[in-house]
């Protein structure tokens, strides 16, 4: 299968006092397909996402993208793009503001203006980039925040969709990254496994579950 892959080889970490790990305790997402992971709740699957962006840290195991170990890696060297849950969009910025903001600072001004209509193009969301985020459906909320996760200095090279009870569905964001970035892997993180049900399959999931010892 072409395209890049996100392996996570036997990691585990800590949430609450308790040690968590994934089951089974090797994933393998691979580009153009979804994998799922379902935590306990939205607590759970947010100390999960963490130690997979690197804002928290495992206590054991590996994080790779393309047969590149990443787990050591800050936050922003490790190539993986976020779409949070309700897309997270800032509502004094326009659409436009919103998918550049990752790029301030980067480059000229002229270079991400011309990235942020590249990717809005593969988006189809050029006739919404002076909208503000409260005009916006809770769909387009989600592929604009999808876009702003693509806009950034460093390219993507995975994407994490959160999917949480009390936000709208993910099935869109899941969609339109499939379409528009097929080499990319996609791992979704839920909480509620009835509102991904319909992205799971038997070879494209896993459970956060508690670890009995070290």
């Amino acid at each position: 299968m072409s395209g890049l892959r996100l392996q996570l080889d036997r990691l585990s970490w800590e949430h609450g006092g308790e040690l968590r790990a994934l089951k089974p305790d090797e994933l393998v997402a691979e580009a153009g397909e979804p994998a799922v992971v379902l935590a306990g709740d939205a607590a759970d699957a947010d100390a999960f996402t963490d130690v997979l962006l690197g804002r928290a840290w495992p206590l054991k195991g590996k994080i790779r993208i393309a047969g590149r170990e990443v787990t050591s890696l800050p936050s922003g060297d490790r190539g993986i793009a976020l779409v949070p849950a309700g897309g997270g969009l800032f509502p004094h910025l326009t659409v436009e503001q919103n998918i550049g903001f990752g790029m301030r600072g980067h480059r000229g001004a002229a270079f991400r203006r011309g990235h942020v209509n590249y990717v809005a193009g593969r988006l189809n969301l050029h006739g919404l980039l002076a909208w503000r985020p409260y005009e916006l459906s809770p769909d387009e909320r989600l592929r604009v925040a999808l876009a702003r996760a693509m806009c950034r200095w460093q390219a993507a090279r995975a994407v994490v969709v959160e999917d949480r009870g009390g936000y709208p569905p993910c099935h869109a964001a899941v969609s339109e990254t499939l379409n528009a970035y097929p080499d990319l892997p996609i791992l979704v993180v839920g909480d509620d496994g009835r509102r991904v049900a319909t992205l799971r399959t038997p070879a494209g999931s896993w459970e956060v579950v508690d670890v009995d010892g070290p």
